[in-house]
């Protein structure tokens, strides 16, 4: 038995199929562009704690930090009291990824 489907057909199957497969896949909602630094910790800067990654990560590179002014910042609130440190994913995993080998992964943390 051959089905035919056209082009519509095709569109509206592929409508009633998305969710599901979201679902599946365990993504039924779309990533945030902004999210607290606690909630990205472990995906974006290998579970390590806030205090290195404001050590090796932000205060090594001021151009990310968007009090800063630089274009493609991607950090806010790095050393504000009483704020949340917040993350822009658009921007920063790509800088992540282009700047890897530039963090010192290995070093301690300061206490």
């Amino acid at each position: 038995m051959e089905i035919k489907l056209t082009k519509q057909s095709l569109l509206e199957l592929a409508k009633q199929l998305a969710p599901l497969i979201a679902k599946i896949l365990g993504r039924s909602k779309p990533e945030p562009d902004w999210i607290k630094l606690e909630d990205i910790r472990a995906d974006l800067f290998a579970g390590k704690a806030k205090s290195w990654i404001r050590l090796y990560v932000f205060d090594q590179f001021p151009e990310i930090q968007v009090e800063n002014g630089q274009p493609g910042a991607w950090v806010m609130g790095v050393h504000g009291t009483g704020k949340v440190t917040k993350i822009y994913l658009p921007y920063a995993r790509p800088w992540m990824h282009e700047h890897h080998d530039e963090i010192n992964w290995i070093a301690k943390e300061v206490r």
